[in-house]
């Protein structure tokens, strides 16, 4: 029994798995507006439960996610419930990875506080009820730090990889962290981390003909200014310089988009025990600098936020002992700071705006429906197909519709510019979300 005055081992963490349990769930009772990219993750999983499983290793998107949101779903689970099920109970695995390589590394009252910090985090929180795999990329990622085996390692870079496609980084990372290790253990490593990523590769090399980790390269190599390249590895051949060009800029985005999502209130702690926990920092700085630079976006650092907080969990602890008395109260306003923030909805009108155009086209045109969008959520809504073209270009949209035969496209005023003109095919029937949207119908 541990002595009078002293907490109890185990019990920060058992408090932390149990507020982050309450907040993740009342965060996904509330059926937060779907992430893009959720109604493309829910159709692989579909299609996974329908036996389409080397469409889906060979696909856009990463394998992992879908694959575990089928596994879910295979039980009697809604699609959905199913896929915001899967991120929160990668969000809520989280925390006691967090507690323990937070422990390993620094001790265990920065492990406590790192775990609660963890609990009620708001990037971490609304992660958890989204249709995305970044909450399992994360616990990959935590896992991959706190592993002692070079193969348990290998096997959860190989499983990072199929998270989210920089996660192939691990490899190089885990051979480096290795290099003072016997040949064995190194080809133990690598072996065990290309055995899980060999079905992905394959599936993608049948798909496309040619050797690559991601079809997103091609699109990455796109806007790098490498037009025609399919691997980044050709684009930095052919462009050398636009390839470094774009890692600078895109660099210096995500780590402000890095900074957002720790958030102002962790900064200060963060900054004040950067040097506690070097190596969670490092990898962090890699992906940043190096994959997530070549294609920023707030949403892809959120697997990197649990690596944030060992600093500022030592942080904390540092300036609670600087603020002696008054530490308490502190930490008290810092938490309920963080939950106000895990649970206020952001983007209201983005949510109704959805939830019109989807119950506009299901009450004029019924479900089934083929409709152009670059927002897939709208056919998703409206229980009908959706058609995403590459730009918001209203020839890219026009040319798919026909394409495909569908019937329906939703664009914005703003990006129908003149000289362009609507062709005679395409009559605008409604402005939906007052005027924010304009839905033709194609097709006489």
């Amino acid at each position: 029994m541990p002595p009078r005055g002293k907490p109890r081992p185990g019990g920060a963490l058992a408090v932390a798995l149990a507020v982050g349990a309450v907040l993740r769930v009342a965060r996904l009772l509330r059926a937060p507006l779907m992430h893009p990219d959720g109604p493309a993750y829910l159709d692989l999983a579909s299609g996974l439960l329908d036996g389409r499983v080397r469409a889906v290793l060979g696909g856009y998107y990463s394998p992992l996610y879908p694959a575990a949101v089928a596994g879910l779903a295979a039980t009697g689970l809604p699609l959905e419930l199913a896929g915001r099920a899967t991120a929160l109970l990668a969000g809520l695995a989280a925390l006691p990875l967090v507690h323990a390589l937070v422990r390993r590394l620094v001790g265990e009252r920065q492990a406590d506080a790192a775990a609660l910090v963890a609990a009620v985090h708001p990037a971490l929180v609304k992660a958890s009820a989204q249709v995305l795999p970044e909450t399992l990329a994360g616990a990959l990622l935590l896992a991959w730090l706190a592993a002692r085996g070079a193969g348990v390692a290998g096997a959860l870079a190989g499983a990072a990889y199929l998270a989210r496609p920089e996660g192939v980084l691990l490899l190089p990372l885990g051979l480096w962290r290795l290099r003072r290790e016997r040949l064995g253990t190194l080809v133990l490593y690598a072996s065990a981390a290309v055995v899980l990523m060999a079905p992905a590769l394959l599936a993608l090399h049948a798909a496309s003909g040619h050797w690559g980790l991601s079809p997103r390269e091609a699109r990455v190599a796109l806007l790098s200014g490498a037009p025609g390249a399919t691997t980044l590895a050709e684009a930095a051949l052919r462009s050398p310089a636009a390839i470094l060009a774009r890692l600078a800029g895109g660099g210096a985005r995500q780590v402000l988009y890095d900074a957002t999502a720790l958030g102002p209130p962790c900064l200060v702690p963060f900054v004040l025990g950067i040097g506690a926990a070097r190596w969670p920092l490092a990898v962090a700085a890699w992906f940043t600098a190096l994959p997530l630079a070549l294609n920023p976006s707030p949403r892809y650092a959120v697997p990197l936020v649990p690596l944030f907080l060992p600093a500022t969990a030592a942080g904390l602890l540092a300036l609670g002992e600087r603020l002696g008395r008054r530490a308490r109260v502190a930490a008290i306003a810092l938490g309920m700071t963080l939950v106000v923030q895990a649970l206020w909805v952001s983007h209201p009108f983005d949510a109704a705006c959805s939830r019109e155009v989807s119950r506009l086209v299901l009450e004029h045109y019924g479900p089934g429906q083929a409709l152009v969008a670059v927002d897939g959520r709208f056919a998703y809504g409206a229980r009908g197909r959706a058609l995403v073209p590459p730009t918001t270009d209203p020839e890219d949209a026009l040319a798919l519709a026909r394409r495909r035969g569908a019937r329906l496209w939703l664009t914005r005023p703003a990006w129908i510019r003149p000289p362009w003109a609507p062709p005679a095919d395409a009559r605008a029937v409604a402005r939906p979300c007052g005027g924010t949207f304009v839905l033709f119908e194609l097709g006489g």
